[in-house]
């Protein structure tokens, strides 16, 4: 698995972070409502949603295909500080592969 499909990380810090309501939200967030995933299946469907912002059918389908591993992979996660690190995580992850494919100077 490459650093792009990875949807979480041992002992990753996060400076650009802040604590609000006791849950840990990013600054910038792939599309809006992220801050309000919290369980595993809204998770997956905005990590989905976000697949459709990408530019090509292949692209789109390579990590649509990369979160459903990975959500089957975390199935049998039971630990709640685990699942939001991990969820924590897979939005950062969206946001670094949309800017990754984002056209430069807003080019249609």
């Amino acid at each position: 698995m490459n650093s792009d499909t990875c949807a979480c990380m041992e002992g990753s810090s996060f400076p650009e972070r802040s604590q609000q309501k006791g849950q840990w939200i990013s600054w910038m967030a792939p599309l809006p409502g992220a801050e309000l995933v919290q369980r595993p299946l809204q998770l997956y469907r905005y990590l989905l949603r976000c697949c459709r912002q990408l530019p090509t059918k292949g692209i789109q389908e390579h990590y649509k295909h990369a979160v459903r591993q990975n959500f089957l992979v975390h199935a049998d996660e039971d630990d709640p500080q685990r699942i939001r690190q991990i969820i924590q995580r897979a939005i950062e992850d969206a946001d670094w592969i949309l800017n990754k494919y984002k056209k430069p100077n807003g080019e249609s």
